[in-house]
């Protein structure tokens, strides 16, 4: 009965039901998305072991940080969490794949899902960017959205490279801290390193 009751609630009314120890809203939340977050990991990596274990891996940080990771959007928060999981095992060497149209179109932004899943990351990034100082979010948005090196930074702003260098490392903090771990080395990595 309490579990039917949990079914129908909400993925916000979960989450804060989580974020005060309710195990059993975790496992109502775990069994709405463990399969499709599976079937996403194992479609690029045809491994079984190594898709079960990124889907493992994103849940318990998902307990482990209950209290201190703000999520708008669930589905798009675990949807980035596996694309960020998948990247970093085939980056570390603990999956291999060939990379394919499977991957192609893992990483393809185009359907109306993942247009709804970047809008929300851009409104998480772009929320988390404004928050940093004036010439710290300057230098932020010419080496991650307009791709300038470092050098160029600096002569374009009549600064010093370690300037520029120091700014960048403040930014990449700070983001860190505001958008939690998860979310930020998903966007960094996935949304910048993949888009150069």
């Amino acid at each position: 009965m309490h579990l039917k009751k949990q079914q129908r609630q909400s993925d916000d009314e979960l989450l804060k039901a989580i974020q005060n120890d309710d195990r059993s809203a975790f496992e109502s939340l775990y069994y709405k998305y463990w399969q499709k977050l599976y079937l996403s990991a194992y479609h690029i990596l045809k491994d079984i072991h190594a898709a079960e274990d990124i889907i493992q891996e994103i849940f318990a940080q998902l307990w482990l940080k209950r209290d201190q990771v703000s999520i708008d959007n669930l589905a798009a928060y675990l949807h980035t969490a596996v694309r960020f999981q998948v990247f970093k095992a085939i980056r570390d060497g603990k999956a291999r794949i060939d990379l394919s149209s499977q991957a192609e179109e893992f990483f393809d932004k185009n359907s109306i899902e993942d247009s709804l899943h970047e809008k929300e990351l851009d409104k998480r990034l772009e929320e988390s960017i404004a928050t940093l100082p004036e010439k710290c979010k300057e230098i932020f948005i010419l080496s991650r959205k307009e791709h300038l090196s470092v050098k160029e930074i600096a002569i374009r702003l009549n600064i010093s490279p370690k300037t520029v260098e120091n700014q960048i490392t403040i930014a990449l903090r700070k983001l860190r801290t505001h958008m939690g771990d998860l979310l930020f080395w998903a966007l960094i990595l996935l949304r910048v390193i993949i888009r150069h």
